[in-house]
């Protein structure tokens, strides 16, 4: 084999090992790991000892998008329905109309303060207007921080929501910038709502499709799974572009969907696709070292730090505060908390490769300048965020340790049912119950044959199964089932 490809493979699999390795020893120090993998690309490059010559911007973009859309995927996949009703209208308020208010925010410091045009003001602003969702769960998963319910599912739906807000807010942005006599503002907001409505009924439709296309194959070798969901995400995404609404919208509402539904391999799946968007956020931080010269960042720091001043002291935090008073948000701790956890990571980098796609002025300059914000936003706002959450006391403290076992507080119990010769229950999968969330089927008797079953095992008569339940809800259970004791 050729002694360049061995190489390359072998320094493909020490990379990828050292994001394993890396991510155990930066728990304890609370740096958030993926500037490893910028550091990583630049020593790799070709202003490094590596030597690599890479300026593939085209190749970026295609990986770019691919990666987002499996971030994005991911992102709605891990965002659990029942936890967002409380404060869904105030998450929704911070993906839309905080990341609008943040890009204007900005816009309007950036024309007024550096001299920039409008129109480069306004993309390289909403190119780094939302929060990274994977970067803010992995810091938060790093640090070992349990925040209080409801502030970390506002966390969890505004940070994972907002990724494609602003996606089609600079997609149009660079359309009308690249076409400016040929469309205007009322055109331009028409196709925004378009979008987003055709991304949002797409998803949710093809999301739930996508479940009952799993509960229906019942594939018989668990591992094609995941290569199921990989392929249909893409062909999400694809038809929904092809109709005219946001595929980066739609992937996200897809995932979020199959979030609320089960399905077979859903465990298998989240653990998955979680994976596979750490892979995709690690090639894009490897990719942005490759393609940063160091040479050329010394004439945008001097604007790059006022950028990131301004956004994470001004911006943010007045977007954030605009967007939860109206619902009667009071608790300053908690807005502070959401305002310094706007952190930039992987999609502000993938957004910054459609900046050199389309050409605009002074984009690789752009491109510099987001890169110097994601090292920022990650090095500060990241390596603190934990001390702030002890600091404000956002955090659930003692009540997420385990306590010692007490009989008095025993709420579960084993229980056996046992399937009689008429009931429905008889033919369907274990999937198709519908059981709720604190009953589980944890073994079956069937004759001389004990077994632990599958979301697709199919109960038969006689069956025995013995549940772990809830005591409280053992009465609706009984009847649920419909089986005998």
């Amino acid at each position: 084999m050729d002694r360049e490809l061995l190489n390359l493979i072998l320094v493909g699999g020490l990379v990828l090992m050292t994001s394993v390795l890396a991510s155990k020893a930066t728990s304890r120090f609370g740096f958030p790991i993926l500037l490893i993998f910028i550091a990583i690309g630049m020593f790799m490059g070709s202003e490094g000892p590596g030597g690599i010559h890479f300026n593939d911007f085209v190749s970026t973009h295609v990986f770019g998008t691919v990666a987002l859309i499996y971030i994005l995927f991911a992102g709605g996949l891990s965002t659990l329905p029942d936890s967002l009703k409380p404060i869904w209208k105030e998450g929704v308020a911070l993906s839309t109309v905080g990341v609008f208010l943040t890009t204007v925010i900005m816009t309007l410091l950036i024309h007024f303060t550096l001299n920039w045009n409008w129109m480069s003001s306004a993309v390289l602003s909403a190119a780094v207007s939302s929060t990274d969702a994977a970067a803010v769960f992995g810091i938060l998963r790093t640090q070992k921080l349990e925040l209080r319910s409801r502030l970390r599912a506002l966390v969890e739906l505004e940070s994972g929501s907002n990724d494609p807000m602003s996606v089609v807010l600079l997609l149009l942005l660079l359309q009308f910038a690249s076409s400016p006599g040929e469309t205007t503002v009322f055109l331009t907001l028409q196709k925004f709502f378009i979008q987003l409505a055709l991304g949002g009924l797409s998803g949710w439709f093809l999301g739930k499709g996508l479940v009952r296309m799993i509960n229906w194959l019942n594939l018989e070798f668990e591992g094609l799974y995941p290569v199921l969901t990989m392929a249909s995400v893409m062909c999400i995404y694809s038809l929904t572009e092809t109709c005219g609404g946001s595929g980066f919208l739609a992937v996200f509402v897809a995932g979020f969907a199959m979030s609320g539904s089960k399905f077979l391999s859903k465990k298998a799946l989240l653990v998955f696709h979680d994976g596979l968007s750490w892979l995709m956020q690690v090639g894009m931080f490897l990719m942005l070292g490759l393609l940063v010269n160091p040479t050329e960042l010394g004439g945008v720091v001097k604007p790059a730090l006022m950028f990131a001043a301004g956004l994470i002291f001004f911006a943010r935090p007045l977007a954030v505060t605009l967007c939860l008073l109206p619902f009667g948000y009071r608790s300053w701790r908690e807005i502070a908390f959401l305002s310094w956890g706007g952190l930039k990571g992987a999609v502000a980098i993938i957004l910054a490769t459609y900046l050199l796609m389309e050409n605009i002025p002074h984009a690789k300059i752009m491109f510099n300048v987001i890169f110097f914000i994601v090292i920022i936003s990650m090095s500060l706002q990241g390596m603190t965020i934990g001390k702030l959450s002890e600091f404000l006391g956002v955090c659930e403290g003692e009540k997420h340790k385990f306590a010692p076992y007490d009989g008095e507080r025993k709420t579960n119990e084993f229980i056996e049912f046992e399937v009689p010769e008429k009931s429905q229950l008889v033919g369907r999968k274990i999937i198709e119950l519908n059981l709720p969330h604190d009953v589980l089927i944890v073994l079956i008797h069937r004759g001389e044959d004990d077994f632990i079953p599958r979301g697709n095992t199919i109960l038969q008569i006689q069956d025995r199964l013995v549940c772990l339940v809830n005591r409280k809800v053992i009465p609706e259970i009984k009847q649920l089932l419909q089986v005998t004791v």
